[in-house]
């Protein structure tokens, strides 16, 4: 599978290079590096983009800027991508009506999307480039090992695509298992996770405490098993 990265800075770059490094060999990847800064409004794509933009199957948009979030479309159709993954890890990047404005505009051009809120909580669908995507990363998922009241050792079975869920996992030996959940909580927020501290209008929270309730909850649900 190819694809194609679209970011703005260092957070988009951390999560191209983890998806790069720790991705399945036969992926191919790309990025494609937008201005830090841009307009709110964009009457010319092109003005902005490369030409040409390389092709991918599958766009990840790691938009820091609602400018940015507004050319997904223009390089979803420049790179002939089938399904696009958009994190909104910031309301203020993506507004809910920009979103919507956005989803419109890919469903017209038949091209399947994704916008999960945080981008560590996706599960995948409703497109098999989407989900494949999603066997390797999005919402964590852990096997503990146990060793009396403490954990032995973590295996990490899918990875967050910023890779927090490989940082949580290194400090988790030795931690007593009923601590285990609030530990990773906590470590996780030391990545450091990139995710708004802003309260989200919708979550009445901030999309950073949602990112820690996932890691809790996937470490829960480990021990569990």
């Amino acid at each position: 599978m190819r694809i194609l990265f679209s970011v703005q800075g260092r957070y988009g770059e951390r999560v191209a290079e983890n998806v790069r490094k720790n991705g399945p060999g036969d992926w191919e990847s790309s990025v494609l590096r937008l201005p830090a800064r841009l307009p709110m409004v964009i009457d010319d794509p092109e003005e902005f983009l490369p030409s040409p933009i390389p092709p991918a199957d599958l766009l990840v948009s790691l938009h820091e800027t609602p400018g940015a979030a507004e050319l997904i479309p223009d390089i979803a159709r420049g790179c002939g991508a089938k399904a696009v993954l958009a994190a909104v890890d910031d309301r203020t990047a993506l507004p809910a009506g920009l979103e919507n404005q956005i989803r419109r505009r890919l469903s017209a051009m038949g091209v399947a999307h994704a916008f999960p809120r945080p981008l560590c909580g996706f599960d995948g669908g409703p497109d098999s480039r989407l989900s494949e995507f999603a066997a390797h990363f999005g919402r964590p998922k852990f096997r503990v090992e146990r060793e009396g009241d403490r954990v032995a050792s973590v295996e990490v079975l899918r990875d967050a695509p910023c890779g927090s869920a490989k940082f949580v996992a290194s400090v988790l030996a030795g931690v007593r298992i009923g601590e285990a959940p609030d530990t990773g909580a906590l470590r996780h927020h030391h990545h450091p996770c990139l995710a708004s501290m802003e309260i989200d209008p919708d979550l009445q929270d901030t999309i950073l405490h949602l990112s820690g309730y996932i890691v809790r909850a996937a470490i829960r649900a480990a021990l569990k098993e």
